[in-house]
């Protein structure tokens, strides 16, 4: 009985391995997310993801898939907000268009922020460095799968031991991006950077280098780094970096402080020539870093992040006070008159109202000092014919003062309007920089935008006409030579500013043409018989005798 039994296990282990060796199971069916990434249509973002891998910024411990998360192929991704039209492409997960809606270029289109032609020669913006070479191509080659819920874009890859994934969230009220990465190599996560690359600013005009700039905050001030001096990569150390430039920004605020990398790199442009433009290298994790890409306006800035205002660059040395209640006072004008140019026509000729009584100062002194110049022509001739270490240069000295004294000459006065005047020459043109309220301002005919020259020169040419003017009217103290090289001044001061701001041309030009009606004034109501110098006293000798 017991030998049956034994048998029939035998047997029936024998029956079952035999058929497993004839008839092999078939394999497990491909998982859904993987097989949709596949199929996905160009015009289609692939919506699936492996329900074991989470997303940047949750809980990292779950291991990485085992099989391959890729799409099918390259498809762009466009989110839409009231404010911007961005637009991310899942090869590379890079950003690859970033559209203001609220400012245009010359056709009313939105402007777009980033340099595209850069962007195909060097890499686009948010592409992820780790240091290794391959690693770095492989992921900027490679098709991410797409899931987007909203204004959030979750965008995966998986192969060759390869995990990466990346979440970038939009806000639908300011300017403002979320950002987080992990990368993974063979189950182990690596540190990475985020890049921001290919250039930046508004592409509706020509790139001028003056204004493209590194920014970065170091301490409690912010440090602007011009692009051509980048002659070496370096790094810093700071919590916000970025690239600008005149009215558009693009900044990473990091949560902490952190070792930042800039590179100066080039490329050739459409016209040939080599085109400079920067590179940042910013540490990011899966926790979310957020991201500023927008105007440099102080309502925008401060709803992101107050610490922004830092970098708009009001101070220009010791006139900075200045550009502030300027600015203010522009735009209190215009709320009423509603074009820019008026306004700055409106503000230059009350300046100059506030500034008549010393206007009429250094003039009235000017004119005294014509009545006493044989005086002190020869004085001068005999102070220098002493030589330096004659004790009689003193008392010439005293004989000159004396001389300005006695017919009630100030003779810094003639200086006085004029140093009075370079701060608001110099607070207008930091205002014309700094005030994106005045991009693209129109004034009449051809002055389409005061903030950039005049396309035709006629201003530079008015201006210089004005100075001329000017000079021709205001008396001199000066001898003939002097008097001739003077009248150069329009000619150089014209060259200087031909590529000046419309908007400081207008400054300008209003100011001299305001000074000629005000120098016609004082020529007419305060004429040279008004200021004749009192004679002088006869001394006691020649009265007595």
């Amino acid at each position: 009985m017991e030998k049956r039994i034994l048998f029939a296990f035998l047997l029936s282990l024998a029956v079952l391995y035999g058929s497993r060796l004839l008839m092999p199971t078939k394999p497990p069916a491909p998982q859904p997310a993987t097989q949709s990434a596949e199929k996905a249509p160009q015009s289609a973002v692939p919506a699936a993801q492996p329900a074991t891998t989470p997303s940047p910024g949750e809980n990292n411990a779950t291991p990485p898939p085992t099989g391959e998360v890729r799409a099918a192929e390259a498809t762009n991704v466009v989110v839409e907000t009231p404010l911007y039209i961005a637009t991310i492409s899942n090869h590379g997960a890079v950003l690859k268009s970033f559209k203001l809606k609220a400012f245009t270029d010359s056709s009313g289109n939105p402007i777009e922020l980033i340099d595209s032609t850069g962007g195909e020669k060097l890499g686009w913006p948010l592409a992820v460095a780790t240091g290794d070479a391959d690693l770095d191509e492989a992921l900027a080659a490679a098709d991410f799968v797409v899931n987007r819920e909203g204004e959030r874009v979750d965008l995966e890859f998986a192969g060759s031991g390869i995990h990466a994934r990346k979440r970038v969230t939009f806000d639908d009220s300011k300017y403002g991006i979320s950002v987080s990465s992990s990368v993974q190599k063979d189950g182990k996560p690596l540190t990475h950077q985020l890049l921001w690359q290919s250039g930046f600013g508004d592409q509706s005009i020509p790139p001028d280098p003056s204004h493209h700039q590194v920014a970065y905050r170091a301490g409690s001030a912010f440090t602007k780094v011009a692009i051509s001096s980048l002659k070496e990569p370096r790094e810093d150390t700071t919590d916000r970096v970025g690239v600008e430039d005149q009215y558009f920004l693009a900044m990473f605020l990091l949560p902490t402080n952190a070792v930042v990398k800039l590179q100066r790199q080039e490329y050739p442009g459409k016209d040939g020539k080599p085109v400079q433009t920067s590179t940042l290298a910013v540490p990011v994790t899966d926790q979310q870093t957020q991201f500023y890409v927008g105007p440099k306006e102080p309502a925008a800035l401060t709803s992101v992040d107050p610490g922004l205002m830092g970098i708009l660059d009001y101070d220009y040395g010791w006139f900075g006070f200045i550009v502030k209640p300027l600015t203010a006072a522009l735009l209190w004008i215009h709320g009423y008159i509603g074009n820019f140019g008026w306004s700055i026509i409106v503000l230059t000729a009350l300046i100059n109202l506030v500034l008549f009584p010393l206007r009429l100062k250094q003039q009235v002194s000017m004119q005294k000092m014509q009545k006493v110049q044989p005086q002190m022509r020869t004085l001068q001739d005999k102070y220098k014919k002493l030589k330096a270490n004659d004790p009689k240069r003193v008392e010439v000295q005293s004989q000159m003062m004396n001389l300005y004294k006695e017919h009630g000459i100030n003779p810094m006065s003639g200086c006085l309007p004029l140093l009075l005047q370079m701060p608001f020459l110099i607070a207008f043109w930091k205002m014309l920089s700094v005030s994106i309220d005045l991009r693209h301002a129109p004034w009449m005919l051809w002055i389409t935008d005061l903030s950039r020259p005049d396309p035709y020169y006629i201003m530079p040419i008015l201006m210089a006409a004005s100075m001329f003017i000017t000079q021709k009217m205001t008396p001199t103290t000066a001898d003939p030579v002097q008097a001739r090289m003077m009248m150069i001044m329009p000619i150089m001061f014209s060259v200087l500013f031909i590529t000046a701001q419309s908007g400081l041309m207008l400054y300008w030009l209003t100011s001299n043409v305001v000074g000629i009606g005000q120098q016609f004034a004082i020529n007419k109501y305060w004429s040279s018989s008004d200021t004749e110098a009192p004679k002088t006293r006869p001394s006691k000798r020649e009265s007595t005798g």
